[in-house]
């Protein structure tokens, strides 16, 4: 039996193992996907926000303040990117201008700091691209941007080295009380990695969090009949333009928000980047993330209101991120339910949850080791290097890697400068990756202008060799997403007329 079942490696689950890894205690995490963060937190904004938006005295609110000021400590302790590059919320008339004041008021209430309105002149020698339409802006200086999959890795990978166990490929069918532990009935889909693939059983804990994301108000059902709620899918789609772009905006720039949300920004990625959305729109299905021409033309007619030359052929791909949306009750549902004792939900959470993340993680770890009367581990491992990459080092760091090992000499990805070794360190990671989607999340190979066309085949060969697979089963991420059906071997040996006569 386990003291603490985690369901869901996304932030929230991945923090709340960082934290409880602190203490003398038996915890698993397990997630129906092949990696962490595969669901919202992969695929949103980035944006730490300062903590303007949220309704005073709600849990978002709370935790939104909490969590902002976390991270830029937690960034440096365990070597993920954050960058406070502050937040522009733009009345683009003397009609919206009442809109930030009313923002500026409720930011006041709310405990956040530094915020003030920026007018005209001193808004556009900040921010030269912006639209001249513009007559004022709400300025927010402590919002920043993160890697979300970055930081969720950092978490992780805290938290397996101080002792938690991960589990990928397991599903969460159901969750039951008795006697006091909680049952939870999991199947194992091709994802997993040992013999129990495609069968099931019932895991045991004293304790359960429902970081599920979208699955998490179905498992709520399971578990308790006081609290009934129901998690909707709501999409946002993107567009990421070429690192050419990235230094356009300083700030992350948004719109007057809307009732559907904080409507479609223009911002810097921490990578380099530009990044242009979300659109909001409810979709039926958790797996609904494609996304749409009708939806792609929204987002840039919405962002051309703040930058009204933007270099839409200059984008170098479009996602969509589906967010787990509470519509009758909009503010995080967290904490236990009064009929499910020891059953701790983080459910609704959407907008700001990847902000909130830590600062939910941590009251949930004091709250359960003092329920569980733990103490803290005398070993406990508090700090984690930033992942070496060559494209950040000085020619002399380089110099003394490739000494160290000719691996970090050797490019597999040219768009985004990444190399073997950074591959490999990815795949040997206390949580390693296992799939190309992982390693392009981890370590950019695949993320540039060519999206994989060139480094992909030297990545698969090095999936297979470290995990001993055979390339026919390396998949881009879920299971059954092989990459390839076959393969022939050495390039020698095919045939004179389909090798052109190359040698």
């Amino acid at each position: 039996m386990h003291d603490v079942l985690i369901i869901g490696a996304g932030i929230a689950g991945s923090a709340c193992a960082h934290f409880l890894a602190r203490y003398d205690l038996d915890v698993l995490v397990i997630d129906a996907e092949y990696d962490i963060a595969v669901g919202t937190t992969r695929a949103n904004s980035g944006i730490v926000h300062s903590g303007y938006d949220p309704e005073p005295g709600t849990l978002k609110a709370k935790y939104n303040i909490e969590g902002a000021h976390m991270y830029p400590k937690l960034a440096e302790e365990l070597g993920f990117e954050f960058r406070k590059n502050g937040s522009l919320i733009v009345a683009f008339s003397e009609e919206e201008r009442p809109a930030i004041e009313k923002l500026l008021a409720r930011g006041i209430e709310n405990g956040v700091e530094g915020l003030r309105i920026m007018e005209s002149e001193e808004l556009h020698q900040k921010e030269p691209n912006l639209n001249p339409d513009a007559v004022a802006a709400l300025w927010a200086p402590t919002g920043g941007i993160v890697d979300p999959y970055g930081a969720c890795l950092a978490f992780a990978e805290t938290a397996a080295r101080n002792g938690v166990v991960f589990r990928f490929g397991t599903r969460a069918e159901d969750v039951k009380l008795k006697d006091g532990i909680w049952n939870v009935t999991v199947s194992y889909n091709g994802d997993a990695t040992d013999a129990s693939k495609g069968t099931s059983e019932v895991l045991k804990a004293r304790i359960v969090i429902n970081a599920a994301g979208l699955d998490s108000g179905r498992l709520n059902g399971c578990a308790s009949k006081a609290d009934s709620f129901k998690i909707t899918p709501r999409v946002g789609e993107y567009l990421l333009l070429d690192k050419a772009h990235g230094t356009a905006f300083d700030s992350t720039i948004f719109q007057v928000p809307t009732k559907n949300g904080k409507g479609v920004l223009v911002s810097p990625t921490i990578e380099g980047n530009l990044i242009i959305g979300p659109n909001a729109v409810v979709r039926e299905s958790a797996d609904d993330t494609w996304t749409t021409n009708e939806g792609l033309a929204q987002i840039l007619r919405e962002a051309s209101k703040t930058w009204t030359k933007i270099p839409s052929w200059d984008a170098i791909t479009n996602f969509a991120g589906l967010r787990p949306t509470c519509v009758e009750s909009p503010d995080f549902h967290l904490g236990e339910p009064e009929d499910a004792p020891g059953f701790f939900n983080i459910c609704g959470f959407d907008s700001p949850g990847l902000t909130a993340a830590p600062a939910v993680g941590k009251d949930f770890a004091e709250r359960i080791a003092a329920k569980l009367e733990a103490t803290e581990k005398a070993d406990y491992i508090d700090h984690r290097d930033a992942p070496r990459h060559i494209s950040k080092m000085t020619d002399e760091e380089l110099a003394a890697a490739i000494a160290e090992d000719p691996a970090w000499g050797a490019v597999v990805c040219r768009c985004e400068c990444v190399s073997e070794a950074e591959i490999v360190e990815a795949l040997r990671s206390p949580v390693p990756a296992k799939t190309a989607d992982a390693i392009k999340w981890r370590t950019r190979a695949g993320m540039g202008r060519c999206q994989s066309g060139f480094c992909l085949p030297i990545t698969m060969q090095l999936i297979a060799k470290e995990h001993g697979v055979d390339l026919t089963d390396v998949n881009k991420g879920r299971d059954g997403s092989n990459l390839t059906f076959g393969h022939r071997g050495c390039f020698d040996r095919l045939p004179e007329v389909e090798m052109g006569g190359a040698q």
